[in-house]
């Protein structure tokens, strides 16, 4: 049987950590993308097997997927890069993994669940920060007040490290879709544009900006909770930077607009920048009898560190035979304690 996965997009900057990462583990993954020359290097390197194919050659990426239990998928932005390679998932009975949060794929990976579940094959987006830490804490959360209908979570980093450049680019392709709440079990766009609140992460309270941030879609899933509410702290220059968005929407659907915008994307942070950032995540359920519980979560720096121990911990969990047929999230089949078992985070009940 199978017990390797396929790390495709192994050369990109997210990508690579994670091969790094699974070598400090003793895992072993193939690596895989379309750079033959940079794959080749980085497999050498770090002594692991490469396989080079195209997301837009479906023989090749079947032959690519060829013995392996599953594949971590971290090419983005997944709104364009998804869709192939989740039918060759179910083409060739592998399970599907990647580290998006962007709610248009996994609107198209649960649209997919019937067909998922005919062929044993899991299909689970966002096993990254996006949405691994949220998503266990909002399962754990309607664990104490099972009897909860609105959910509201916020996310904060502290430190120099910034977004991962795929994750900038993410953001330019989502910025024409607008906010997105749940209200009363449905995927709205949110009324009022640049929404803010209070939310104390753990050293007094801080203004948060309501997003659309992947819990909006998947805890629904994973709680059933009908009304659900997302934000998080945005630098004053970021928030007028979204503010002017707001205007600029309907040039955001124009493909050389959203070109523009790629050429500001910044390199990714160094290692050290990331060492000294960590990042806090919050959440409260609350009923209609006046129940309320609220957690909070505090672990590493959320691009790259906690991504990469997220997204590991569900392989190790799949290669030991732990799935699920069917479009699933990541508290959905392994709980809300997924989270803990990620190097330096806590939990604390508010």
């Amino acid at each position: 049987m199978a017990s390797t996965f396929l790390l495709y997009g192994a050369t990109g900057y997210v990508g690579e950590a994670m091969a790094r990462a699974c070598v400090q583990r003793g895992m072993a993954p193939i690596l895989a993308g379309r750079n033959a020359a940079a794959l080749a290097a980085l497999g050498h390197e770090l002594g692991l097997a490469h396989r080079v194919c195209a997301l837009d050659d479906a023989r090749a990426l079947d032959a690519a997927l060829a013995g392996v239990t599953a594949v971590m998928h971290c090419a983005g932005p997944f709104l364009y890069t998804s869709r192939p390679m989740v039918e060759a998932c179910l083409r060739t009975g592998v399970h599907y993994l990647d580290i998006t949060g962007e709610f248009p794929v996994f609107e198209a990976a649960a649209a997919r669940d019937a067909e998922a579940k005919q062929r044993g094959v899991m299909v689970m987006p966002a096993v990254g920060f996006d949405v691994v830490p949220t998503d266990c804490l909002a399962v754990y959360l309607k664990q104490r007040l099972p009897s909860a209908t609105h959910l509201t979570m916020a996310f904060h980093s502290v430190g120099p490290s910034g977004l991962p450049p795929g994750t900038q680019r993410t953001v330019i392709e989502l910025l024409r879709f607008g906010n997105r709440v749940r209200v009363n079990g449905r995927f709205e766009r949110a009324t009022s544009a640049m929404k803010t609140r209070s939310v104390d992460f753990g050293a007094g309270p801080v203004v948060v900006t309501q997003l659309t941030w992947g819990d909006v879609f998947t805890a629904y899933y994973s709680t059933g909770i009908p009304n659900i509410e997302e934000y998080t702290v945005l630098p004053s220059a970021a928030r007028q930077s979204m503010a002017v968005m707001q205007w600029l929407r309907p040039l955001l659907s124009m493909g050389w607009f959203r070109a523009l915008l790629r050429r500001g994307v910044k390199p990714g942070p160094s290692a050290s920048r990331r060492a000294q950032t960590v990042t806090h995540v919050w959440g409260e359920v609350s009923d209609g009898a006046g129940g309320r519980a609220a957690a909070r979560l505090h672990g590493p720096e959320a691009g790259v560190e906690w991504t990469v121990a997220c997204a590991l911990a569900v392989v190790e969990r799949v290669l030991r035979g732990e799935v699920r047929a069917g479009y699933q999230t990541p508290a959905m089949v392994y709980g809300a304690e997924l989270v803990m078992a990620c190097a330096g985070v806590t939990r604390e009940d508010v």
